[in-house]
């Protein structure tokens, strides 16, 4: 299993298996294009954290014009190594499992900005994976209070995710359902 890209929580790590990918019906069949398209409609806006994801799935010459000049330079003339695009579903999808499993705590931890951002993020992964569906449903205003919960475990109940009873017991407490 990959060395995970966010900090874990309490919960338990899920392993993105060939199972979980095939039964959810997950790709990486997003265009260079289309990526960097999506990724620039964000950039520079304040709390736009699309690019943050999108960025790890372009090639350094596709998007050095993110970066600062200096490190542009360093790249070029070889002192350091400017890091591979992800291309390998597995992985994708690991990122993605890290980062939901990070998204829960932040969620209970009553963090606002942080709860926004993983809720953003999320949709991201679902965007490039082509499950818009699910990209819809996580980005369903209605379930947003308390703090992403409602759709966390929206989206986690249409993909076979087992949710923490810490996670449900945290929304159905804020006054939200989690029958969907």
């Amino acid at each position: 299993m990959k060395e995970p890209v966010c900090y874990l929580s309490k919960h338990p790590r899920m392993e993105a298996t060939p199972e979980f990918i095939e039964r959810n019906h997950l790709s990486l069949s997003r265009s260079t294009d289309e990526i960097l398209e999506r990724a620039e409609k964000g950039w520079g806006k304040s709390l736009d954290f699309t690019h943050e994801v999108l960025g790890d799935y372009l090639p350094f010459d596709t998007i050095k014009h993110w970066y600062k000049a200096e490190f542009v330079e360093v790249v070029a003339n070889g002192e350091k190594t400017a890091r591979e695009p992800i291309t390998s579903l597995t992985d994708a999808v690991q990122d993605f499992l890290d980062y939901m499993n990070f998204a829960w705590e932040k969620a209970e931890d009553e963090r606002g900005i942080s709860a926004c951002r993983s809720i953003e993020k999320l949709s991201t992964w679902l965007w490039l994976f082509g499950r818009d569906d699910l990209r819809r449903l996580i980005d369903d205003d209605e379930l947003y209070n308390p703090y992403g919960a409602p759709a966390l475990i929206a989206v986690c109940n249409e993909m076979g995710i087992v949710v923490p009873e810490s996670l449900k017991a945290f929304a159905q407490h804020q006054g939200h359902s989690t029958d969907r």
